[in-house]
């Protein structure tokens, strides 16, 4: 049974507000840095370091002072750079940084707690629980890898908080995705259950022929899309990490909507809210930036043209198309309209 337009909206509502207010933090770690730097403050604690070495003692210093210092030729008188303003939020590329804790408030609420139509009263106390491990585990891992960062660290001018190439935004929230999906699949926000027998495997009809050819067939259609944009300079130049999501949306379309192309005829609803919902959801960030003047699209960006010349103005639109995809496909299965269409289903029964 689908969700309510009205509960369909709440959710919608309070995962925006939630991606919102997530950012708010990471910005509000940017402006504390101003036009300085941060750098670890190696008199204090462990040689800078405390908390089990994961989080560091920081000072402000100016940027020109560091520099001087970093670039001289005394290399005992070096300054660790931790992070500067941009390394943790990201607002040039705001419609990046903030599609990715859109997708994570989303699996935490729809997906974990059952939000706004299915929270068990009886399970809520287990599920609570279950989002405030991965919250830990999500912030322990990055802190971690930050602290790995920092000792492996080889230039002088390299920054801690800049460990992914890109915002520290992006690593926190990507591992509350990871680890929702881990627990979620451990079932730990669920009641324990006995383990059921696995089936028969040898009275199988397999269709992995079929699911295979079409699988490869998506992939090969994201890798040429991908190559496109690229040489277009719609997306970036590093074309890994754009390319890496295209994939994550192949895997994901499959699971939501089946593996061949009779499957997704059937299911044009949550194709339909997937497409329509990222159409949508593009233009809302151009106008955001124009509104803001601070706060970044990723494509037809004055603000990219004026960091990295014009041509290079659209260069996170690959991103922010992949990403918003993948929201809205699996917001069409948090509101239950992924599914067969009524008319689907009627013709089965028949």
């Amino acid at each position: 049974m689908p969700m309510s337009i009205k509960n369909a909206i709440l959710l919608l509502v309070v995962v925006s507000l939630c991606a919102a207010l997530s950012m708010k933090v990471f910005q509000g770690l940017d402006a504390m840095m101003a036009d300085q730097y941060w750098v670890v403050d190696t008199t204090q604690g462990d040689h800078g370091w405390y908390a089990m070495g994961l989080l560091p003692h920081v000072k402000l210093v100016a940027k020109d002072v560091v520099k001087a210092a970093n670039t001289d030729a005394d290399p005992t008188n070096n300054y660790i750079i931790y992070a500067q303003a941009g390394d943790f939020a990201g607002n040039a590329v705001y419609g990046i940084t903030y599609g990715i804790p859109l997708i994570m408030y989303l699996i935490w609420f729809a997906f974990i707690l059952g939000f706004p139509d299915r929270v068990d009263p009886y399970l809520l106390p287990r599920r609570l629980f279950t989002l405030a491990v991965i919250a830990l585990c999500s912030i322990v891992v990055n802190l971690f890898l930050m602290r790995i960062a920092a000792d492996f660290a080889r230039d002088p001018m390299s920054r801690i908080a800049n460990v992914a190439g890109n915002h520290s935004s992006l690593l926190f929230h990507n591992a509350g995705i990871w680890f929702a999906i881990l627990f979620s699949a451990l079932g730990t926000h669920n009641h324990s259950i006995q383990e059921s027998p696995a089936p028969d495997s040898r009275n199988w009809q397999t269709q992995a022929n079929e699911k295979f050819s079409w699988m490869f067939i998506l992939l090969g259609a994201v890798t040429v899309l991908e190559v496109v944009l690229v040489k277009a300079k719609l997306a970036l130049p590093d074309a890994a990490v754009d390319y890496s999501v295209w994939i994550i949306w192949v895997v994901i379309f499959m699971r939501m909507y089946g593996f061949t192309p009779k499957y997704w005829a059937k299911r044009s609803r949550g194709i339909a809210i997937m497409v329509v919902g990222t159409a949508l959801t593009l233009p809302v960030f151009y106008f955001l930036e124009r509104a803001t003047g601070s706060l970044g699209a990723g494509f037809a960006s004055p603000i990219l043209a004026k960091a990295l010349g014009a041509d290079n103005q659209n260069i996170g639109l690959s991103l922010m198309i992949s990403i918003y995809l993948i929201f809205w496909m699996e917001f069409s299965a948090a509101i239950r309209m992924n599914g067969p269409a009524k008319k689907a289903l009627e013709q089965k029964a028949k």
